[in-house]
């Protein structure tokens, strides 16, 4: 007979986790209507923390990918290689501000949140409950990115 092993059961995610990462996702949201909708004077500061805050995340996505790589009994360095250059892409996109248009520098961290996504759901040895918070955390910055890319577009 083949050693058919069941499928692991899914990871229920603590309700605190999810307090967290919430609370961690807001200024997404919050910094994208003020820069779209809100006055005037809200325009600049809430773009930067738009940006500052898609870096931040950015490199935090690489930290915790390159923390459940450490726990392999040999890691896979081209894993940690792409973990780390997930921190050097959101600083070399963030310091662009004010060199490149801000439509670049907004899909520039569109696209970097979407290949990170792309490249977390393609891990092996993941806790199942991790796919789930990075499509949160990819969904809040993408939605959040999109429209003030649009708002940068189109005025």
């Amino acid at each position: 007979m083949d050693d058919v092993r069941p499928a692991p059961a899914a990871e229920s995610i603590p309700v605190g986790l999810w307090t967290i990462a919430l609370i961690a996702l807001s200024p997404f949201p919050a910094s994208a209507l003020a820069y779209c909708y809100g006055p005037a004077a809200w325009a600049a500061p809430a773009m930067t923390t738009l940006l500052a805050w898609s870096a931040v995340t950015l490199a935090f996505l690489g930290g915790v990918r390159w923390g459940l790589e450490t726990r392999e009994p040999r890691p896979r360095i081209l894993r940690q290689a792409f973990s780390f250059l997930c921190a050097v892409a959101a600083a070399v996109i963030l310091l662009s501000h004010g060199r490149v248009p801000e439509i670049w520098i907004l899909g520039g961290f569109l696209v970097a949140f979407l290949i990170q996504w792309l490249f977390d759901h393609q891990t092996p040895d993941t806790p199942s409950r991790y796919p789930v918070l990075s499509t949160a955390v990819t969904g809040a910055a993408g939605v959040s990115l999109a429209l003030a890319l649009e708002k940068a577009m189109n005025g």
